[in-house]
């Protein structure tokens, strides 16, 4: 469950858990799942519309982040800072 609003997330499945041993692709979906001008996320783009940012894959990133940082693992270099 998401902090304080009791509403479902995506990072709050267990994809989120199984990324948070990889943070190399951590920081690649992190780096490519940004909002373009119009608040839509560039790399789920879908035969002309977008979807609204932030994307499912960058929840999910954002969640296996948290749980690194949680667990005493520092991101990486590269990675975005929360």
């Amino acid at each position: 469950m998401a902090a304080g609003d009791g509403a479902y997330t995506p990072g709050d499945g267990p994809m989120a858990g199984v990324l948070a041993g990889m943070p190399e692709v951590i920081e690649r979906l992190l780096a490519q799942h940004v909002p373009d001008r119009l608040g839509r996320c560039t790399a789920c783009r879908n035969a002309g519309s977008g979807v609204v940012w932030p994307c499912t894959l960058h929840q999910i990133a954002t969640r296996a982040q948290v749980l690194r940082t949680q667990n005493g693992q520092r991101p990486r270099s590269g990675a975005q800072p929360l």
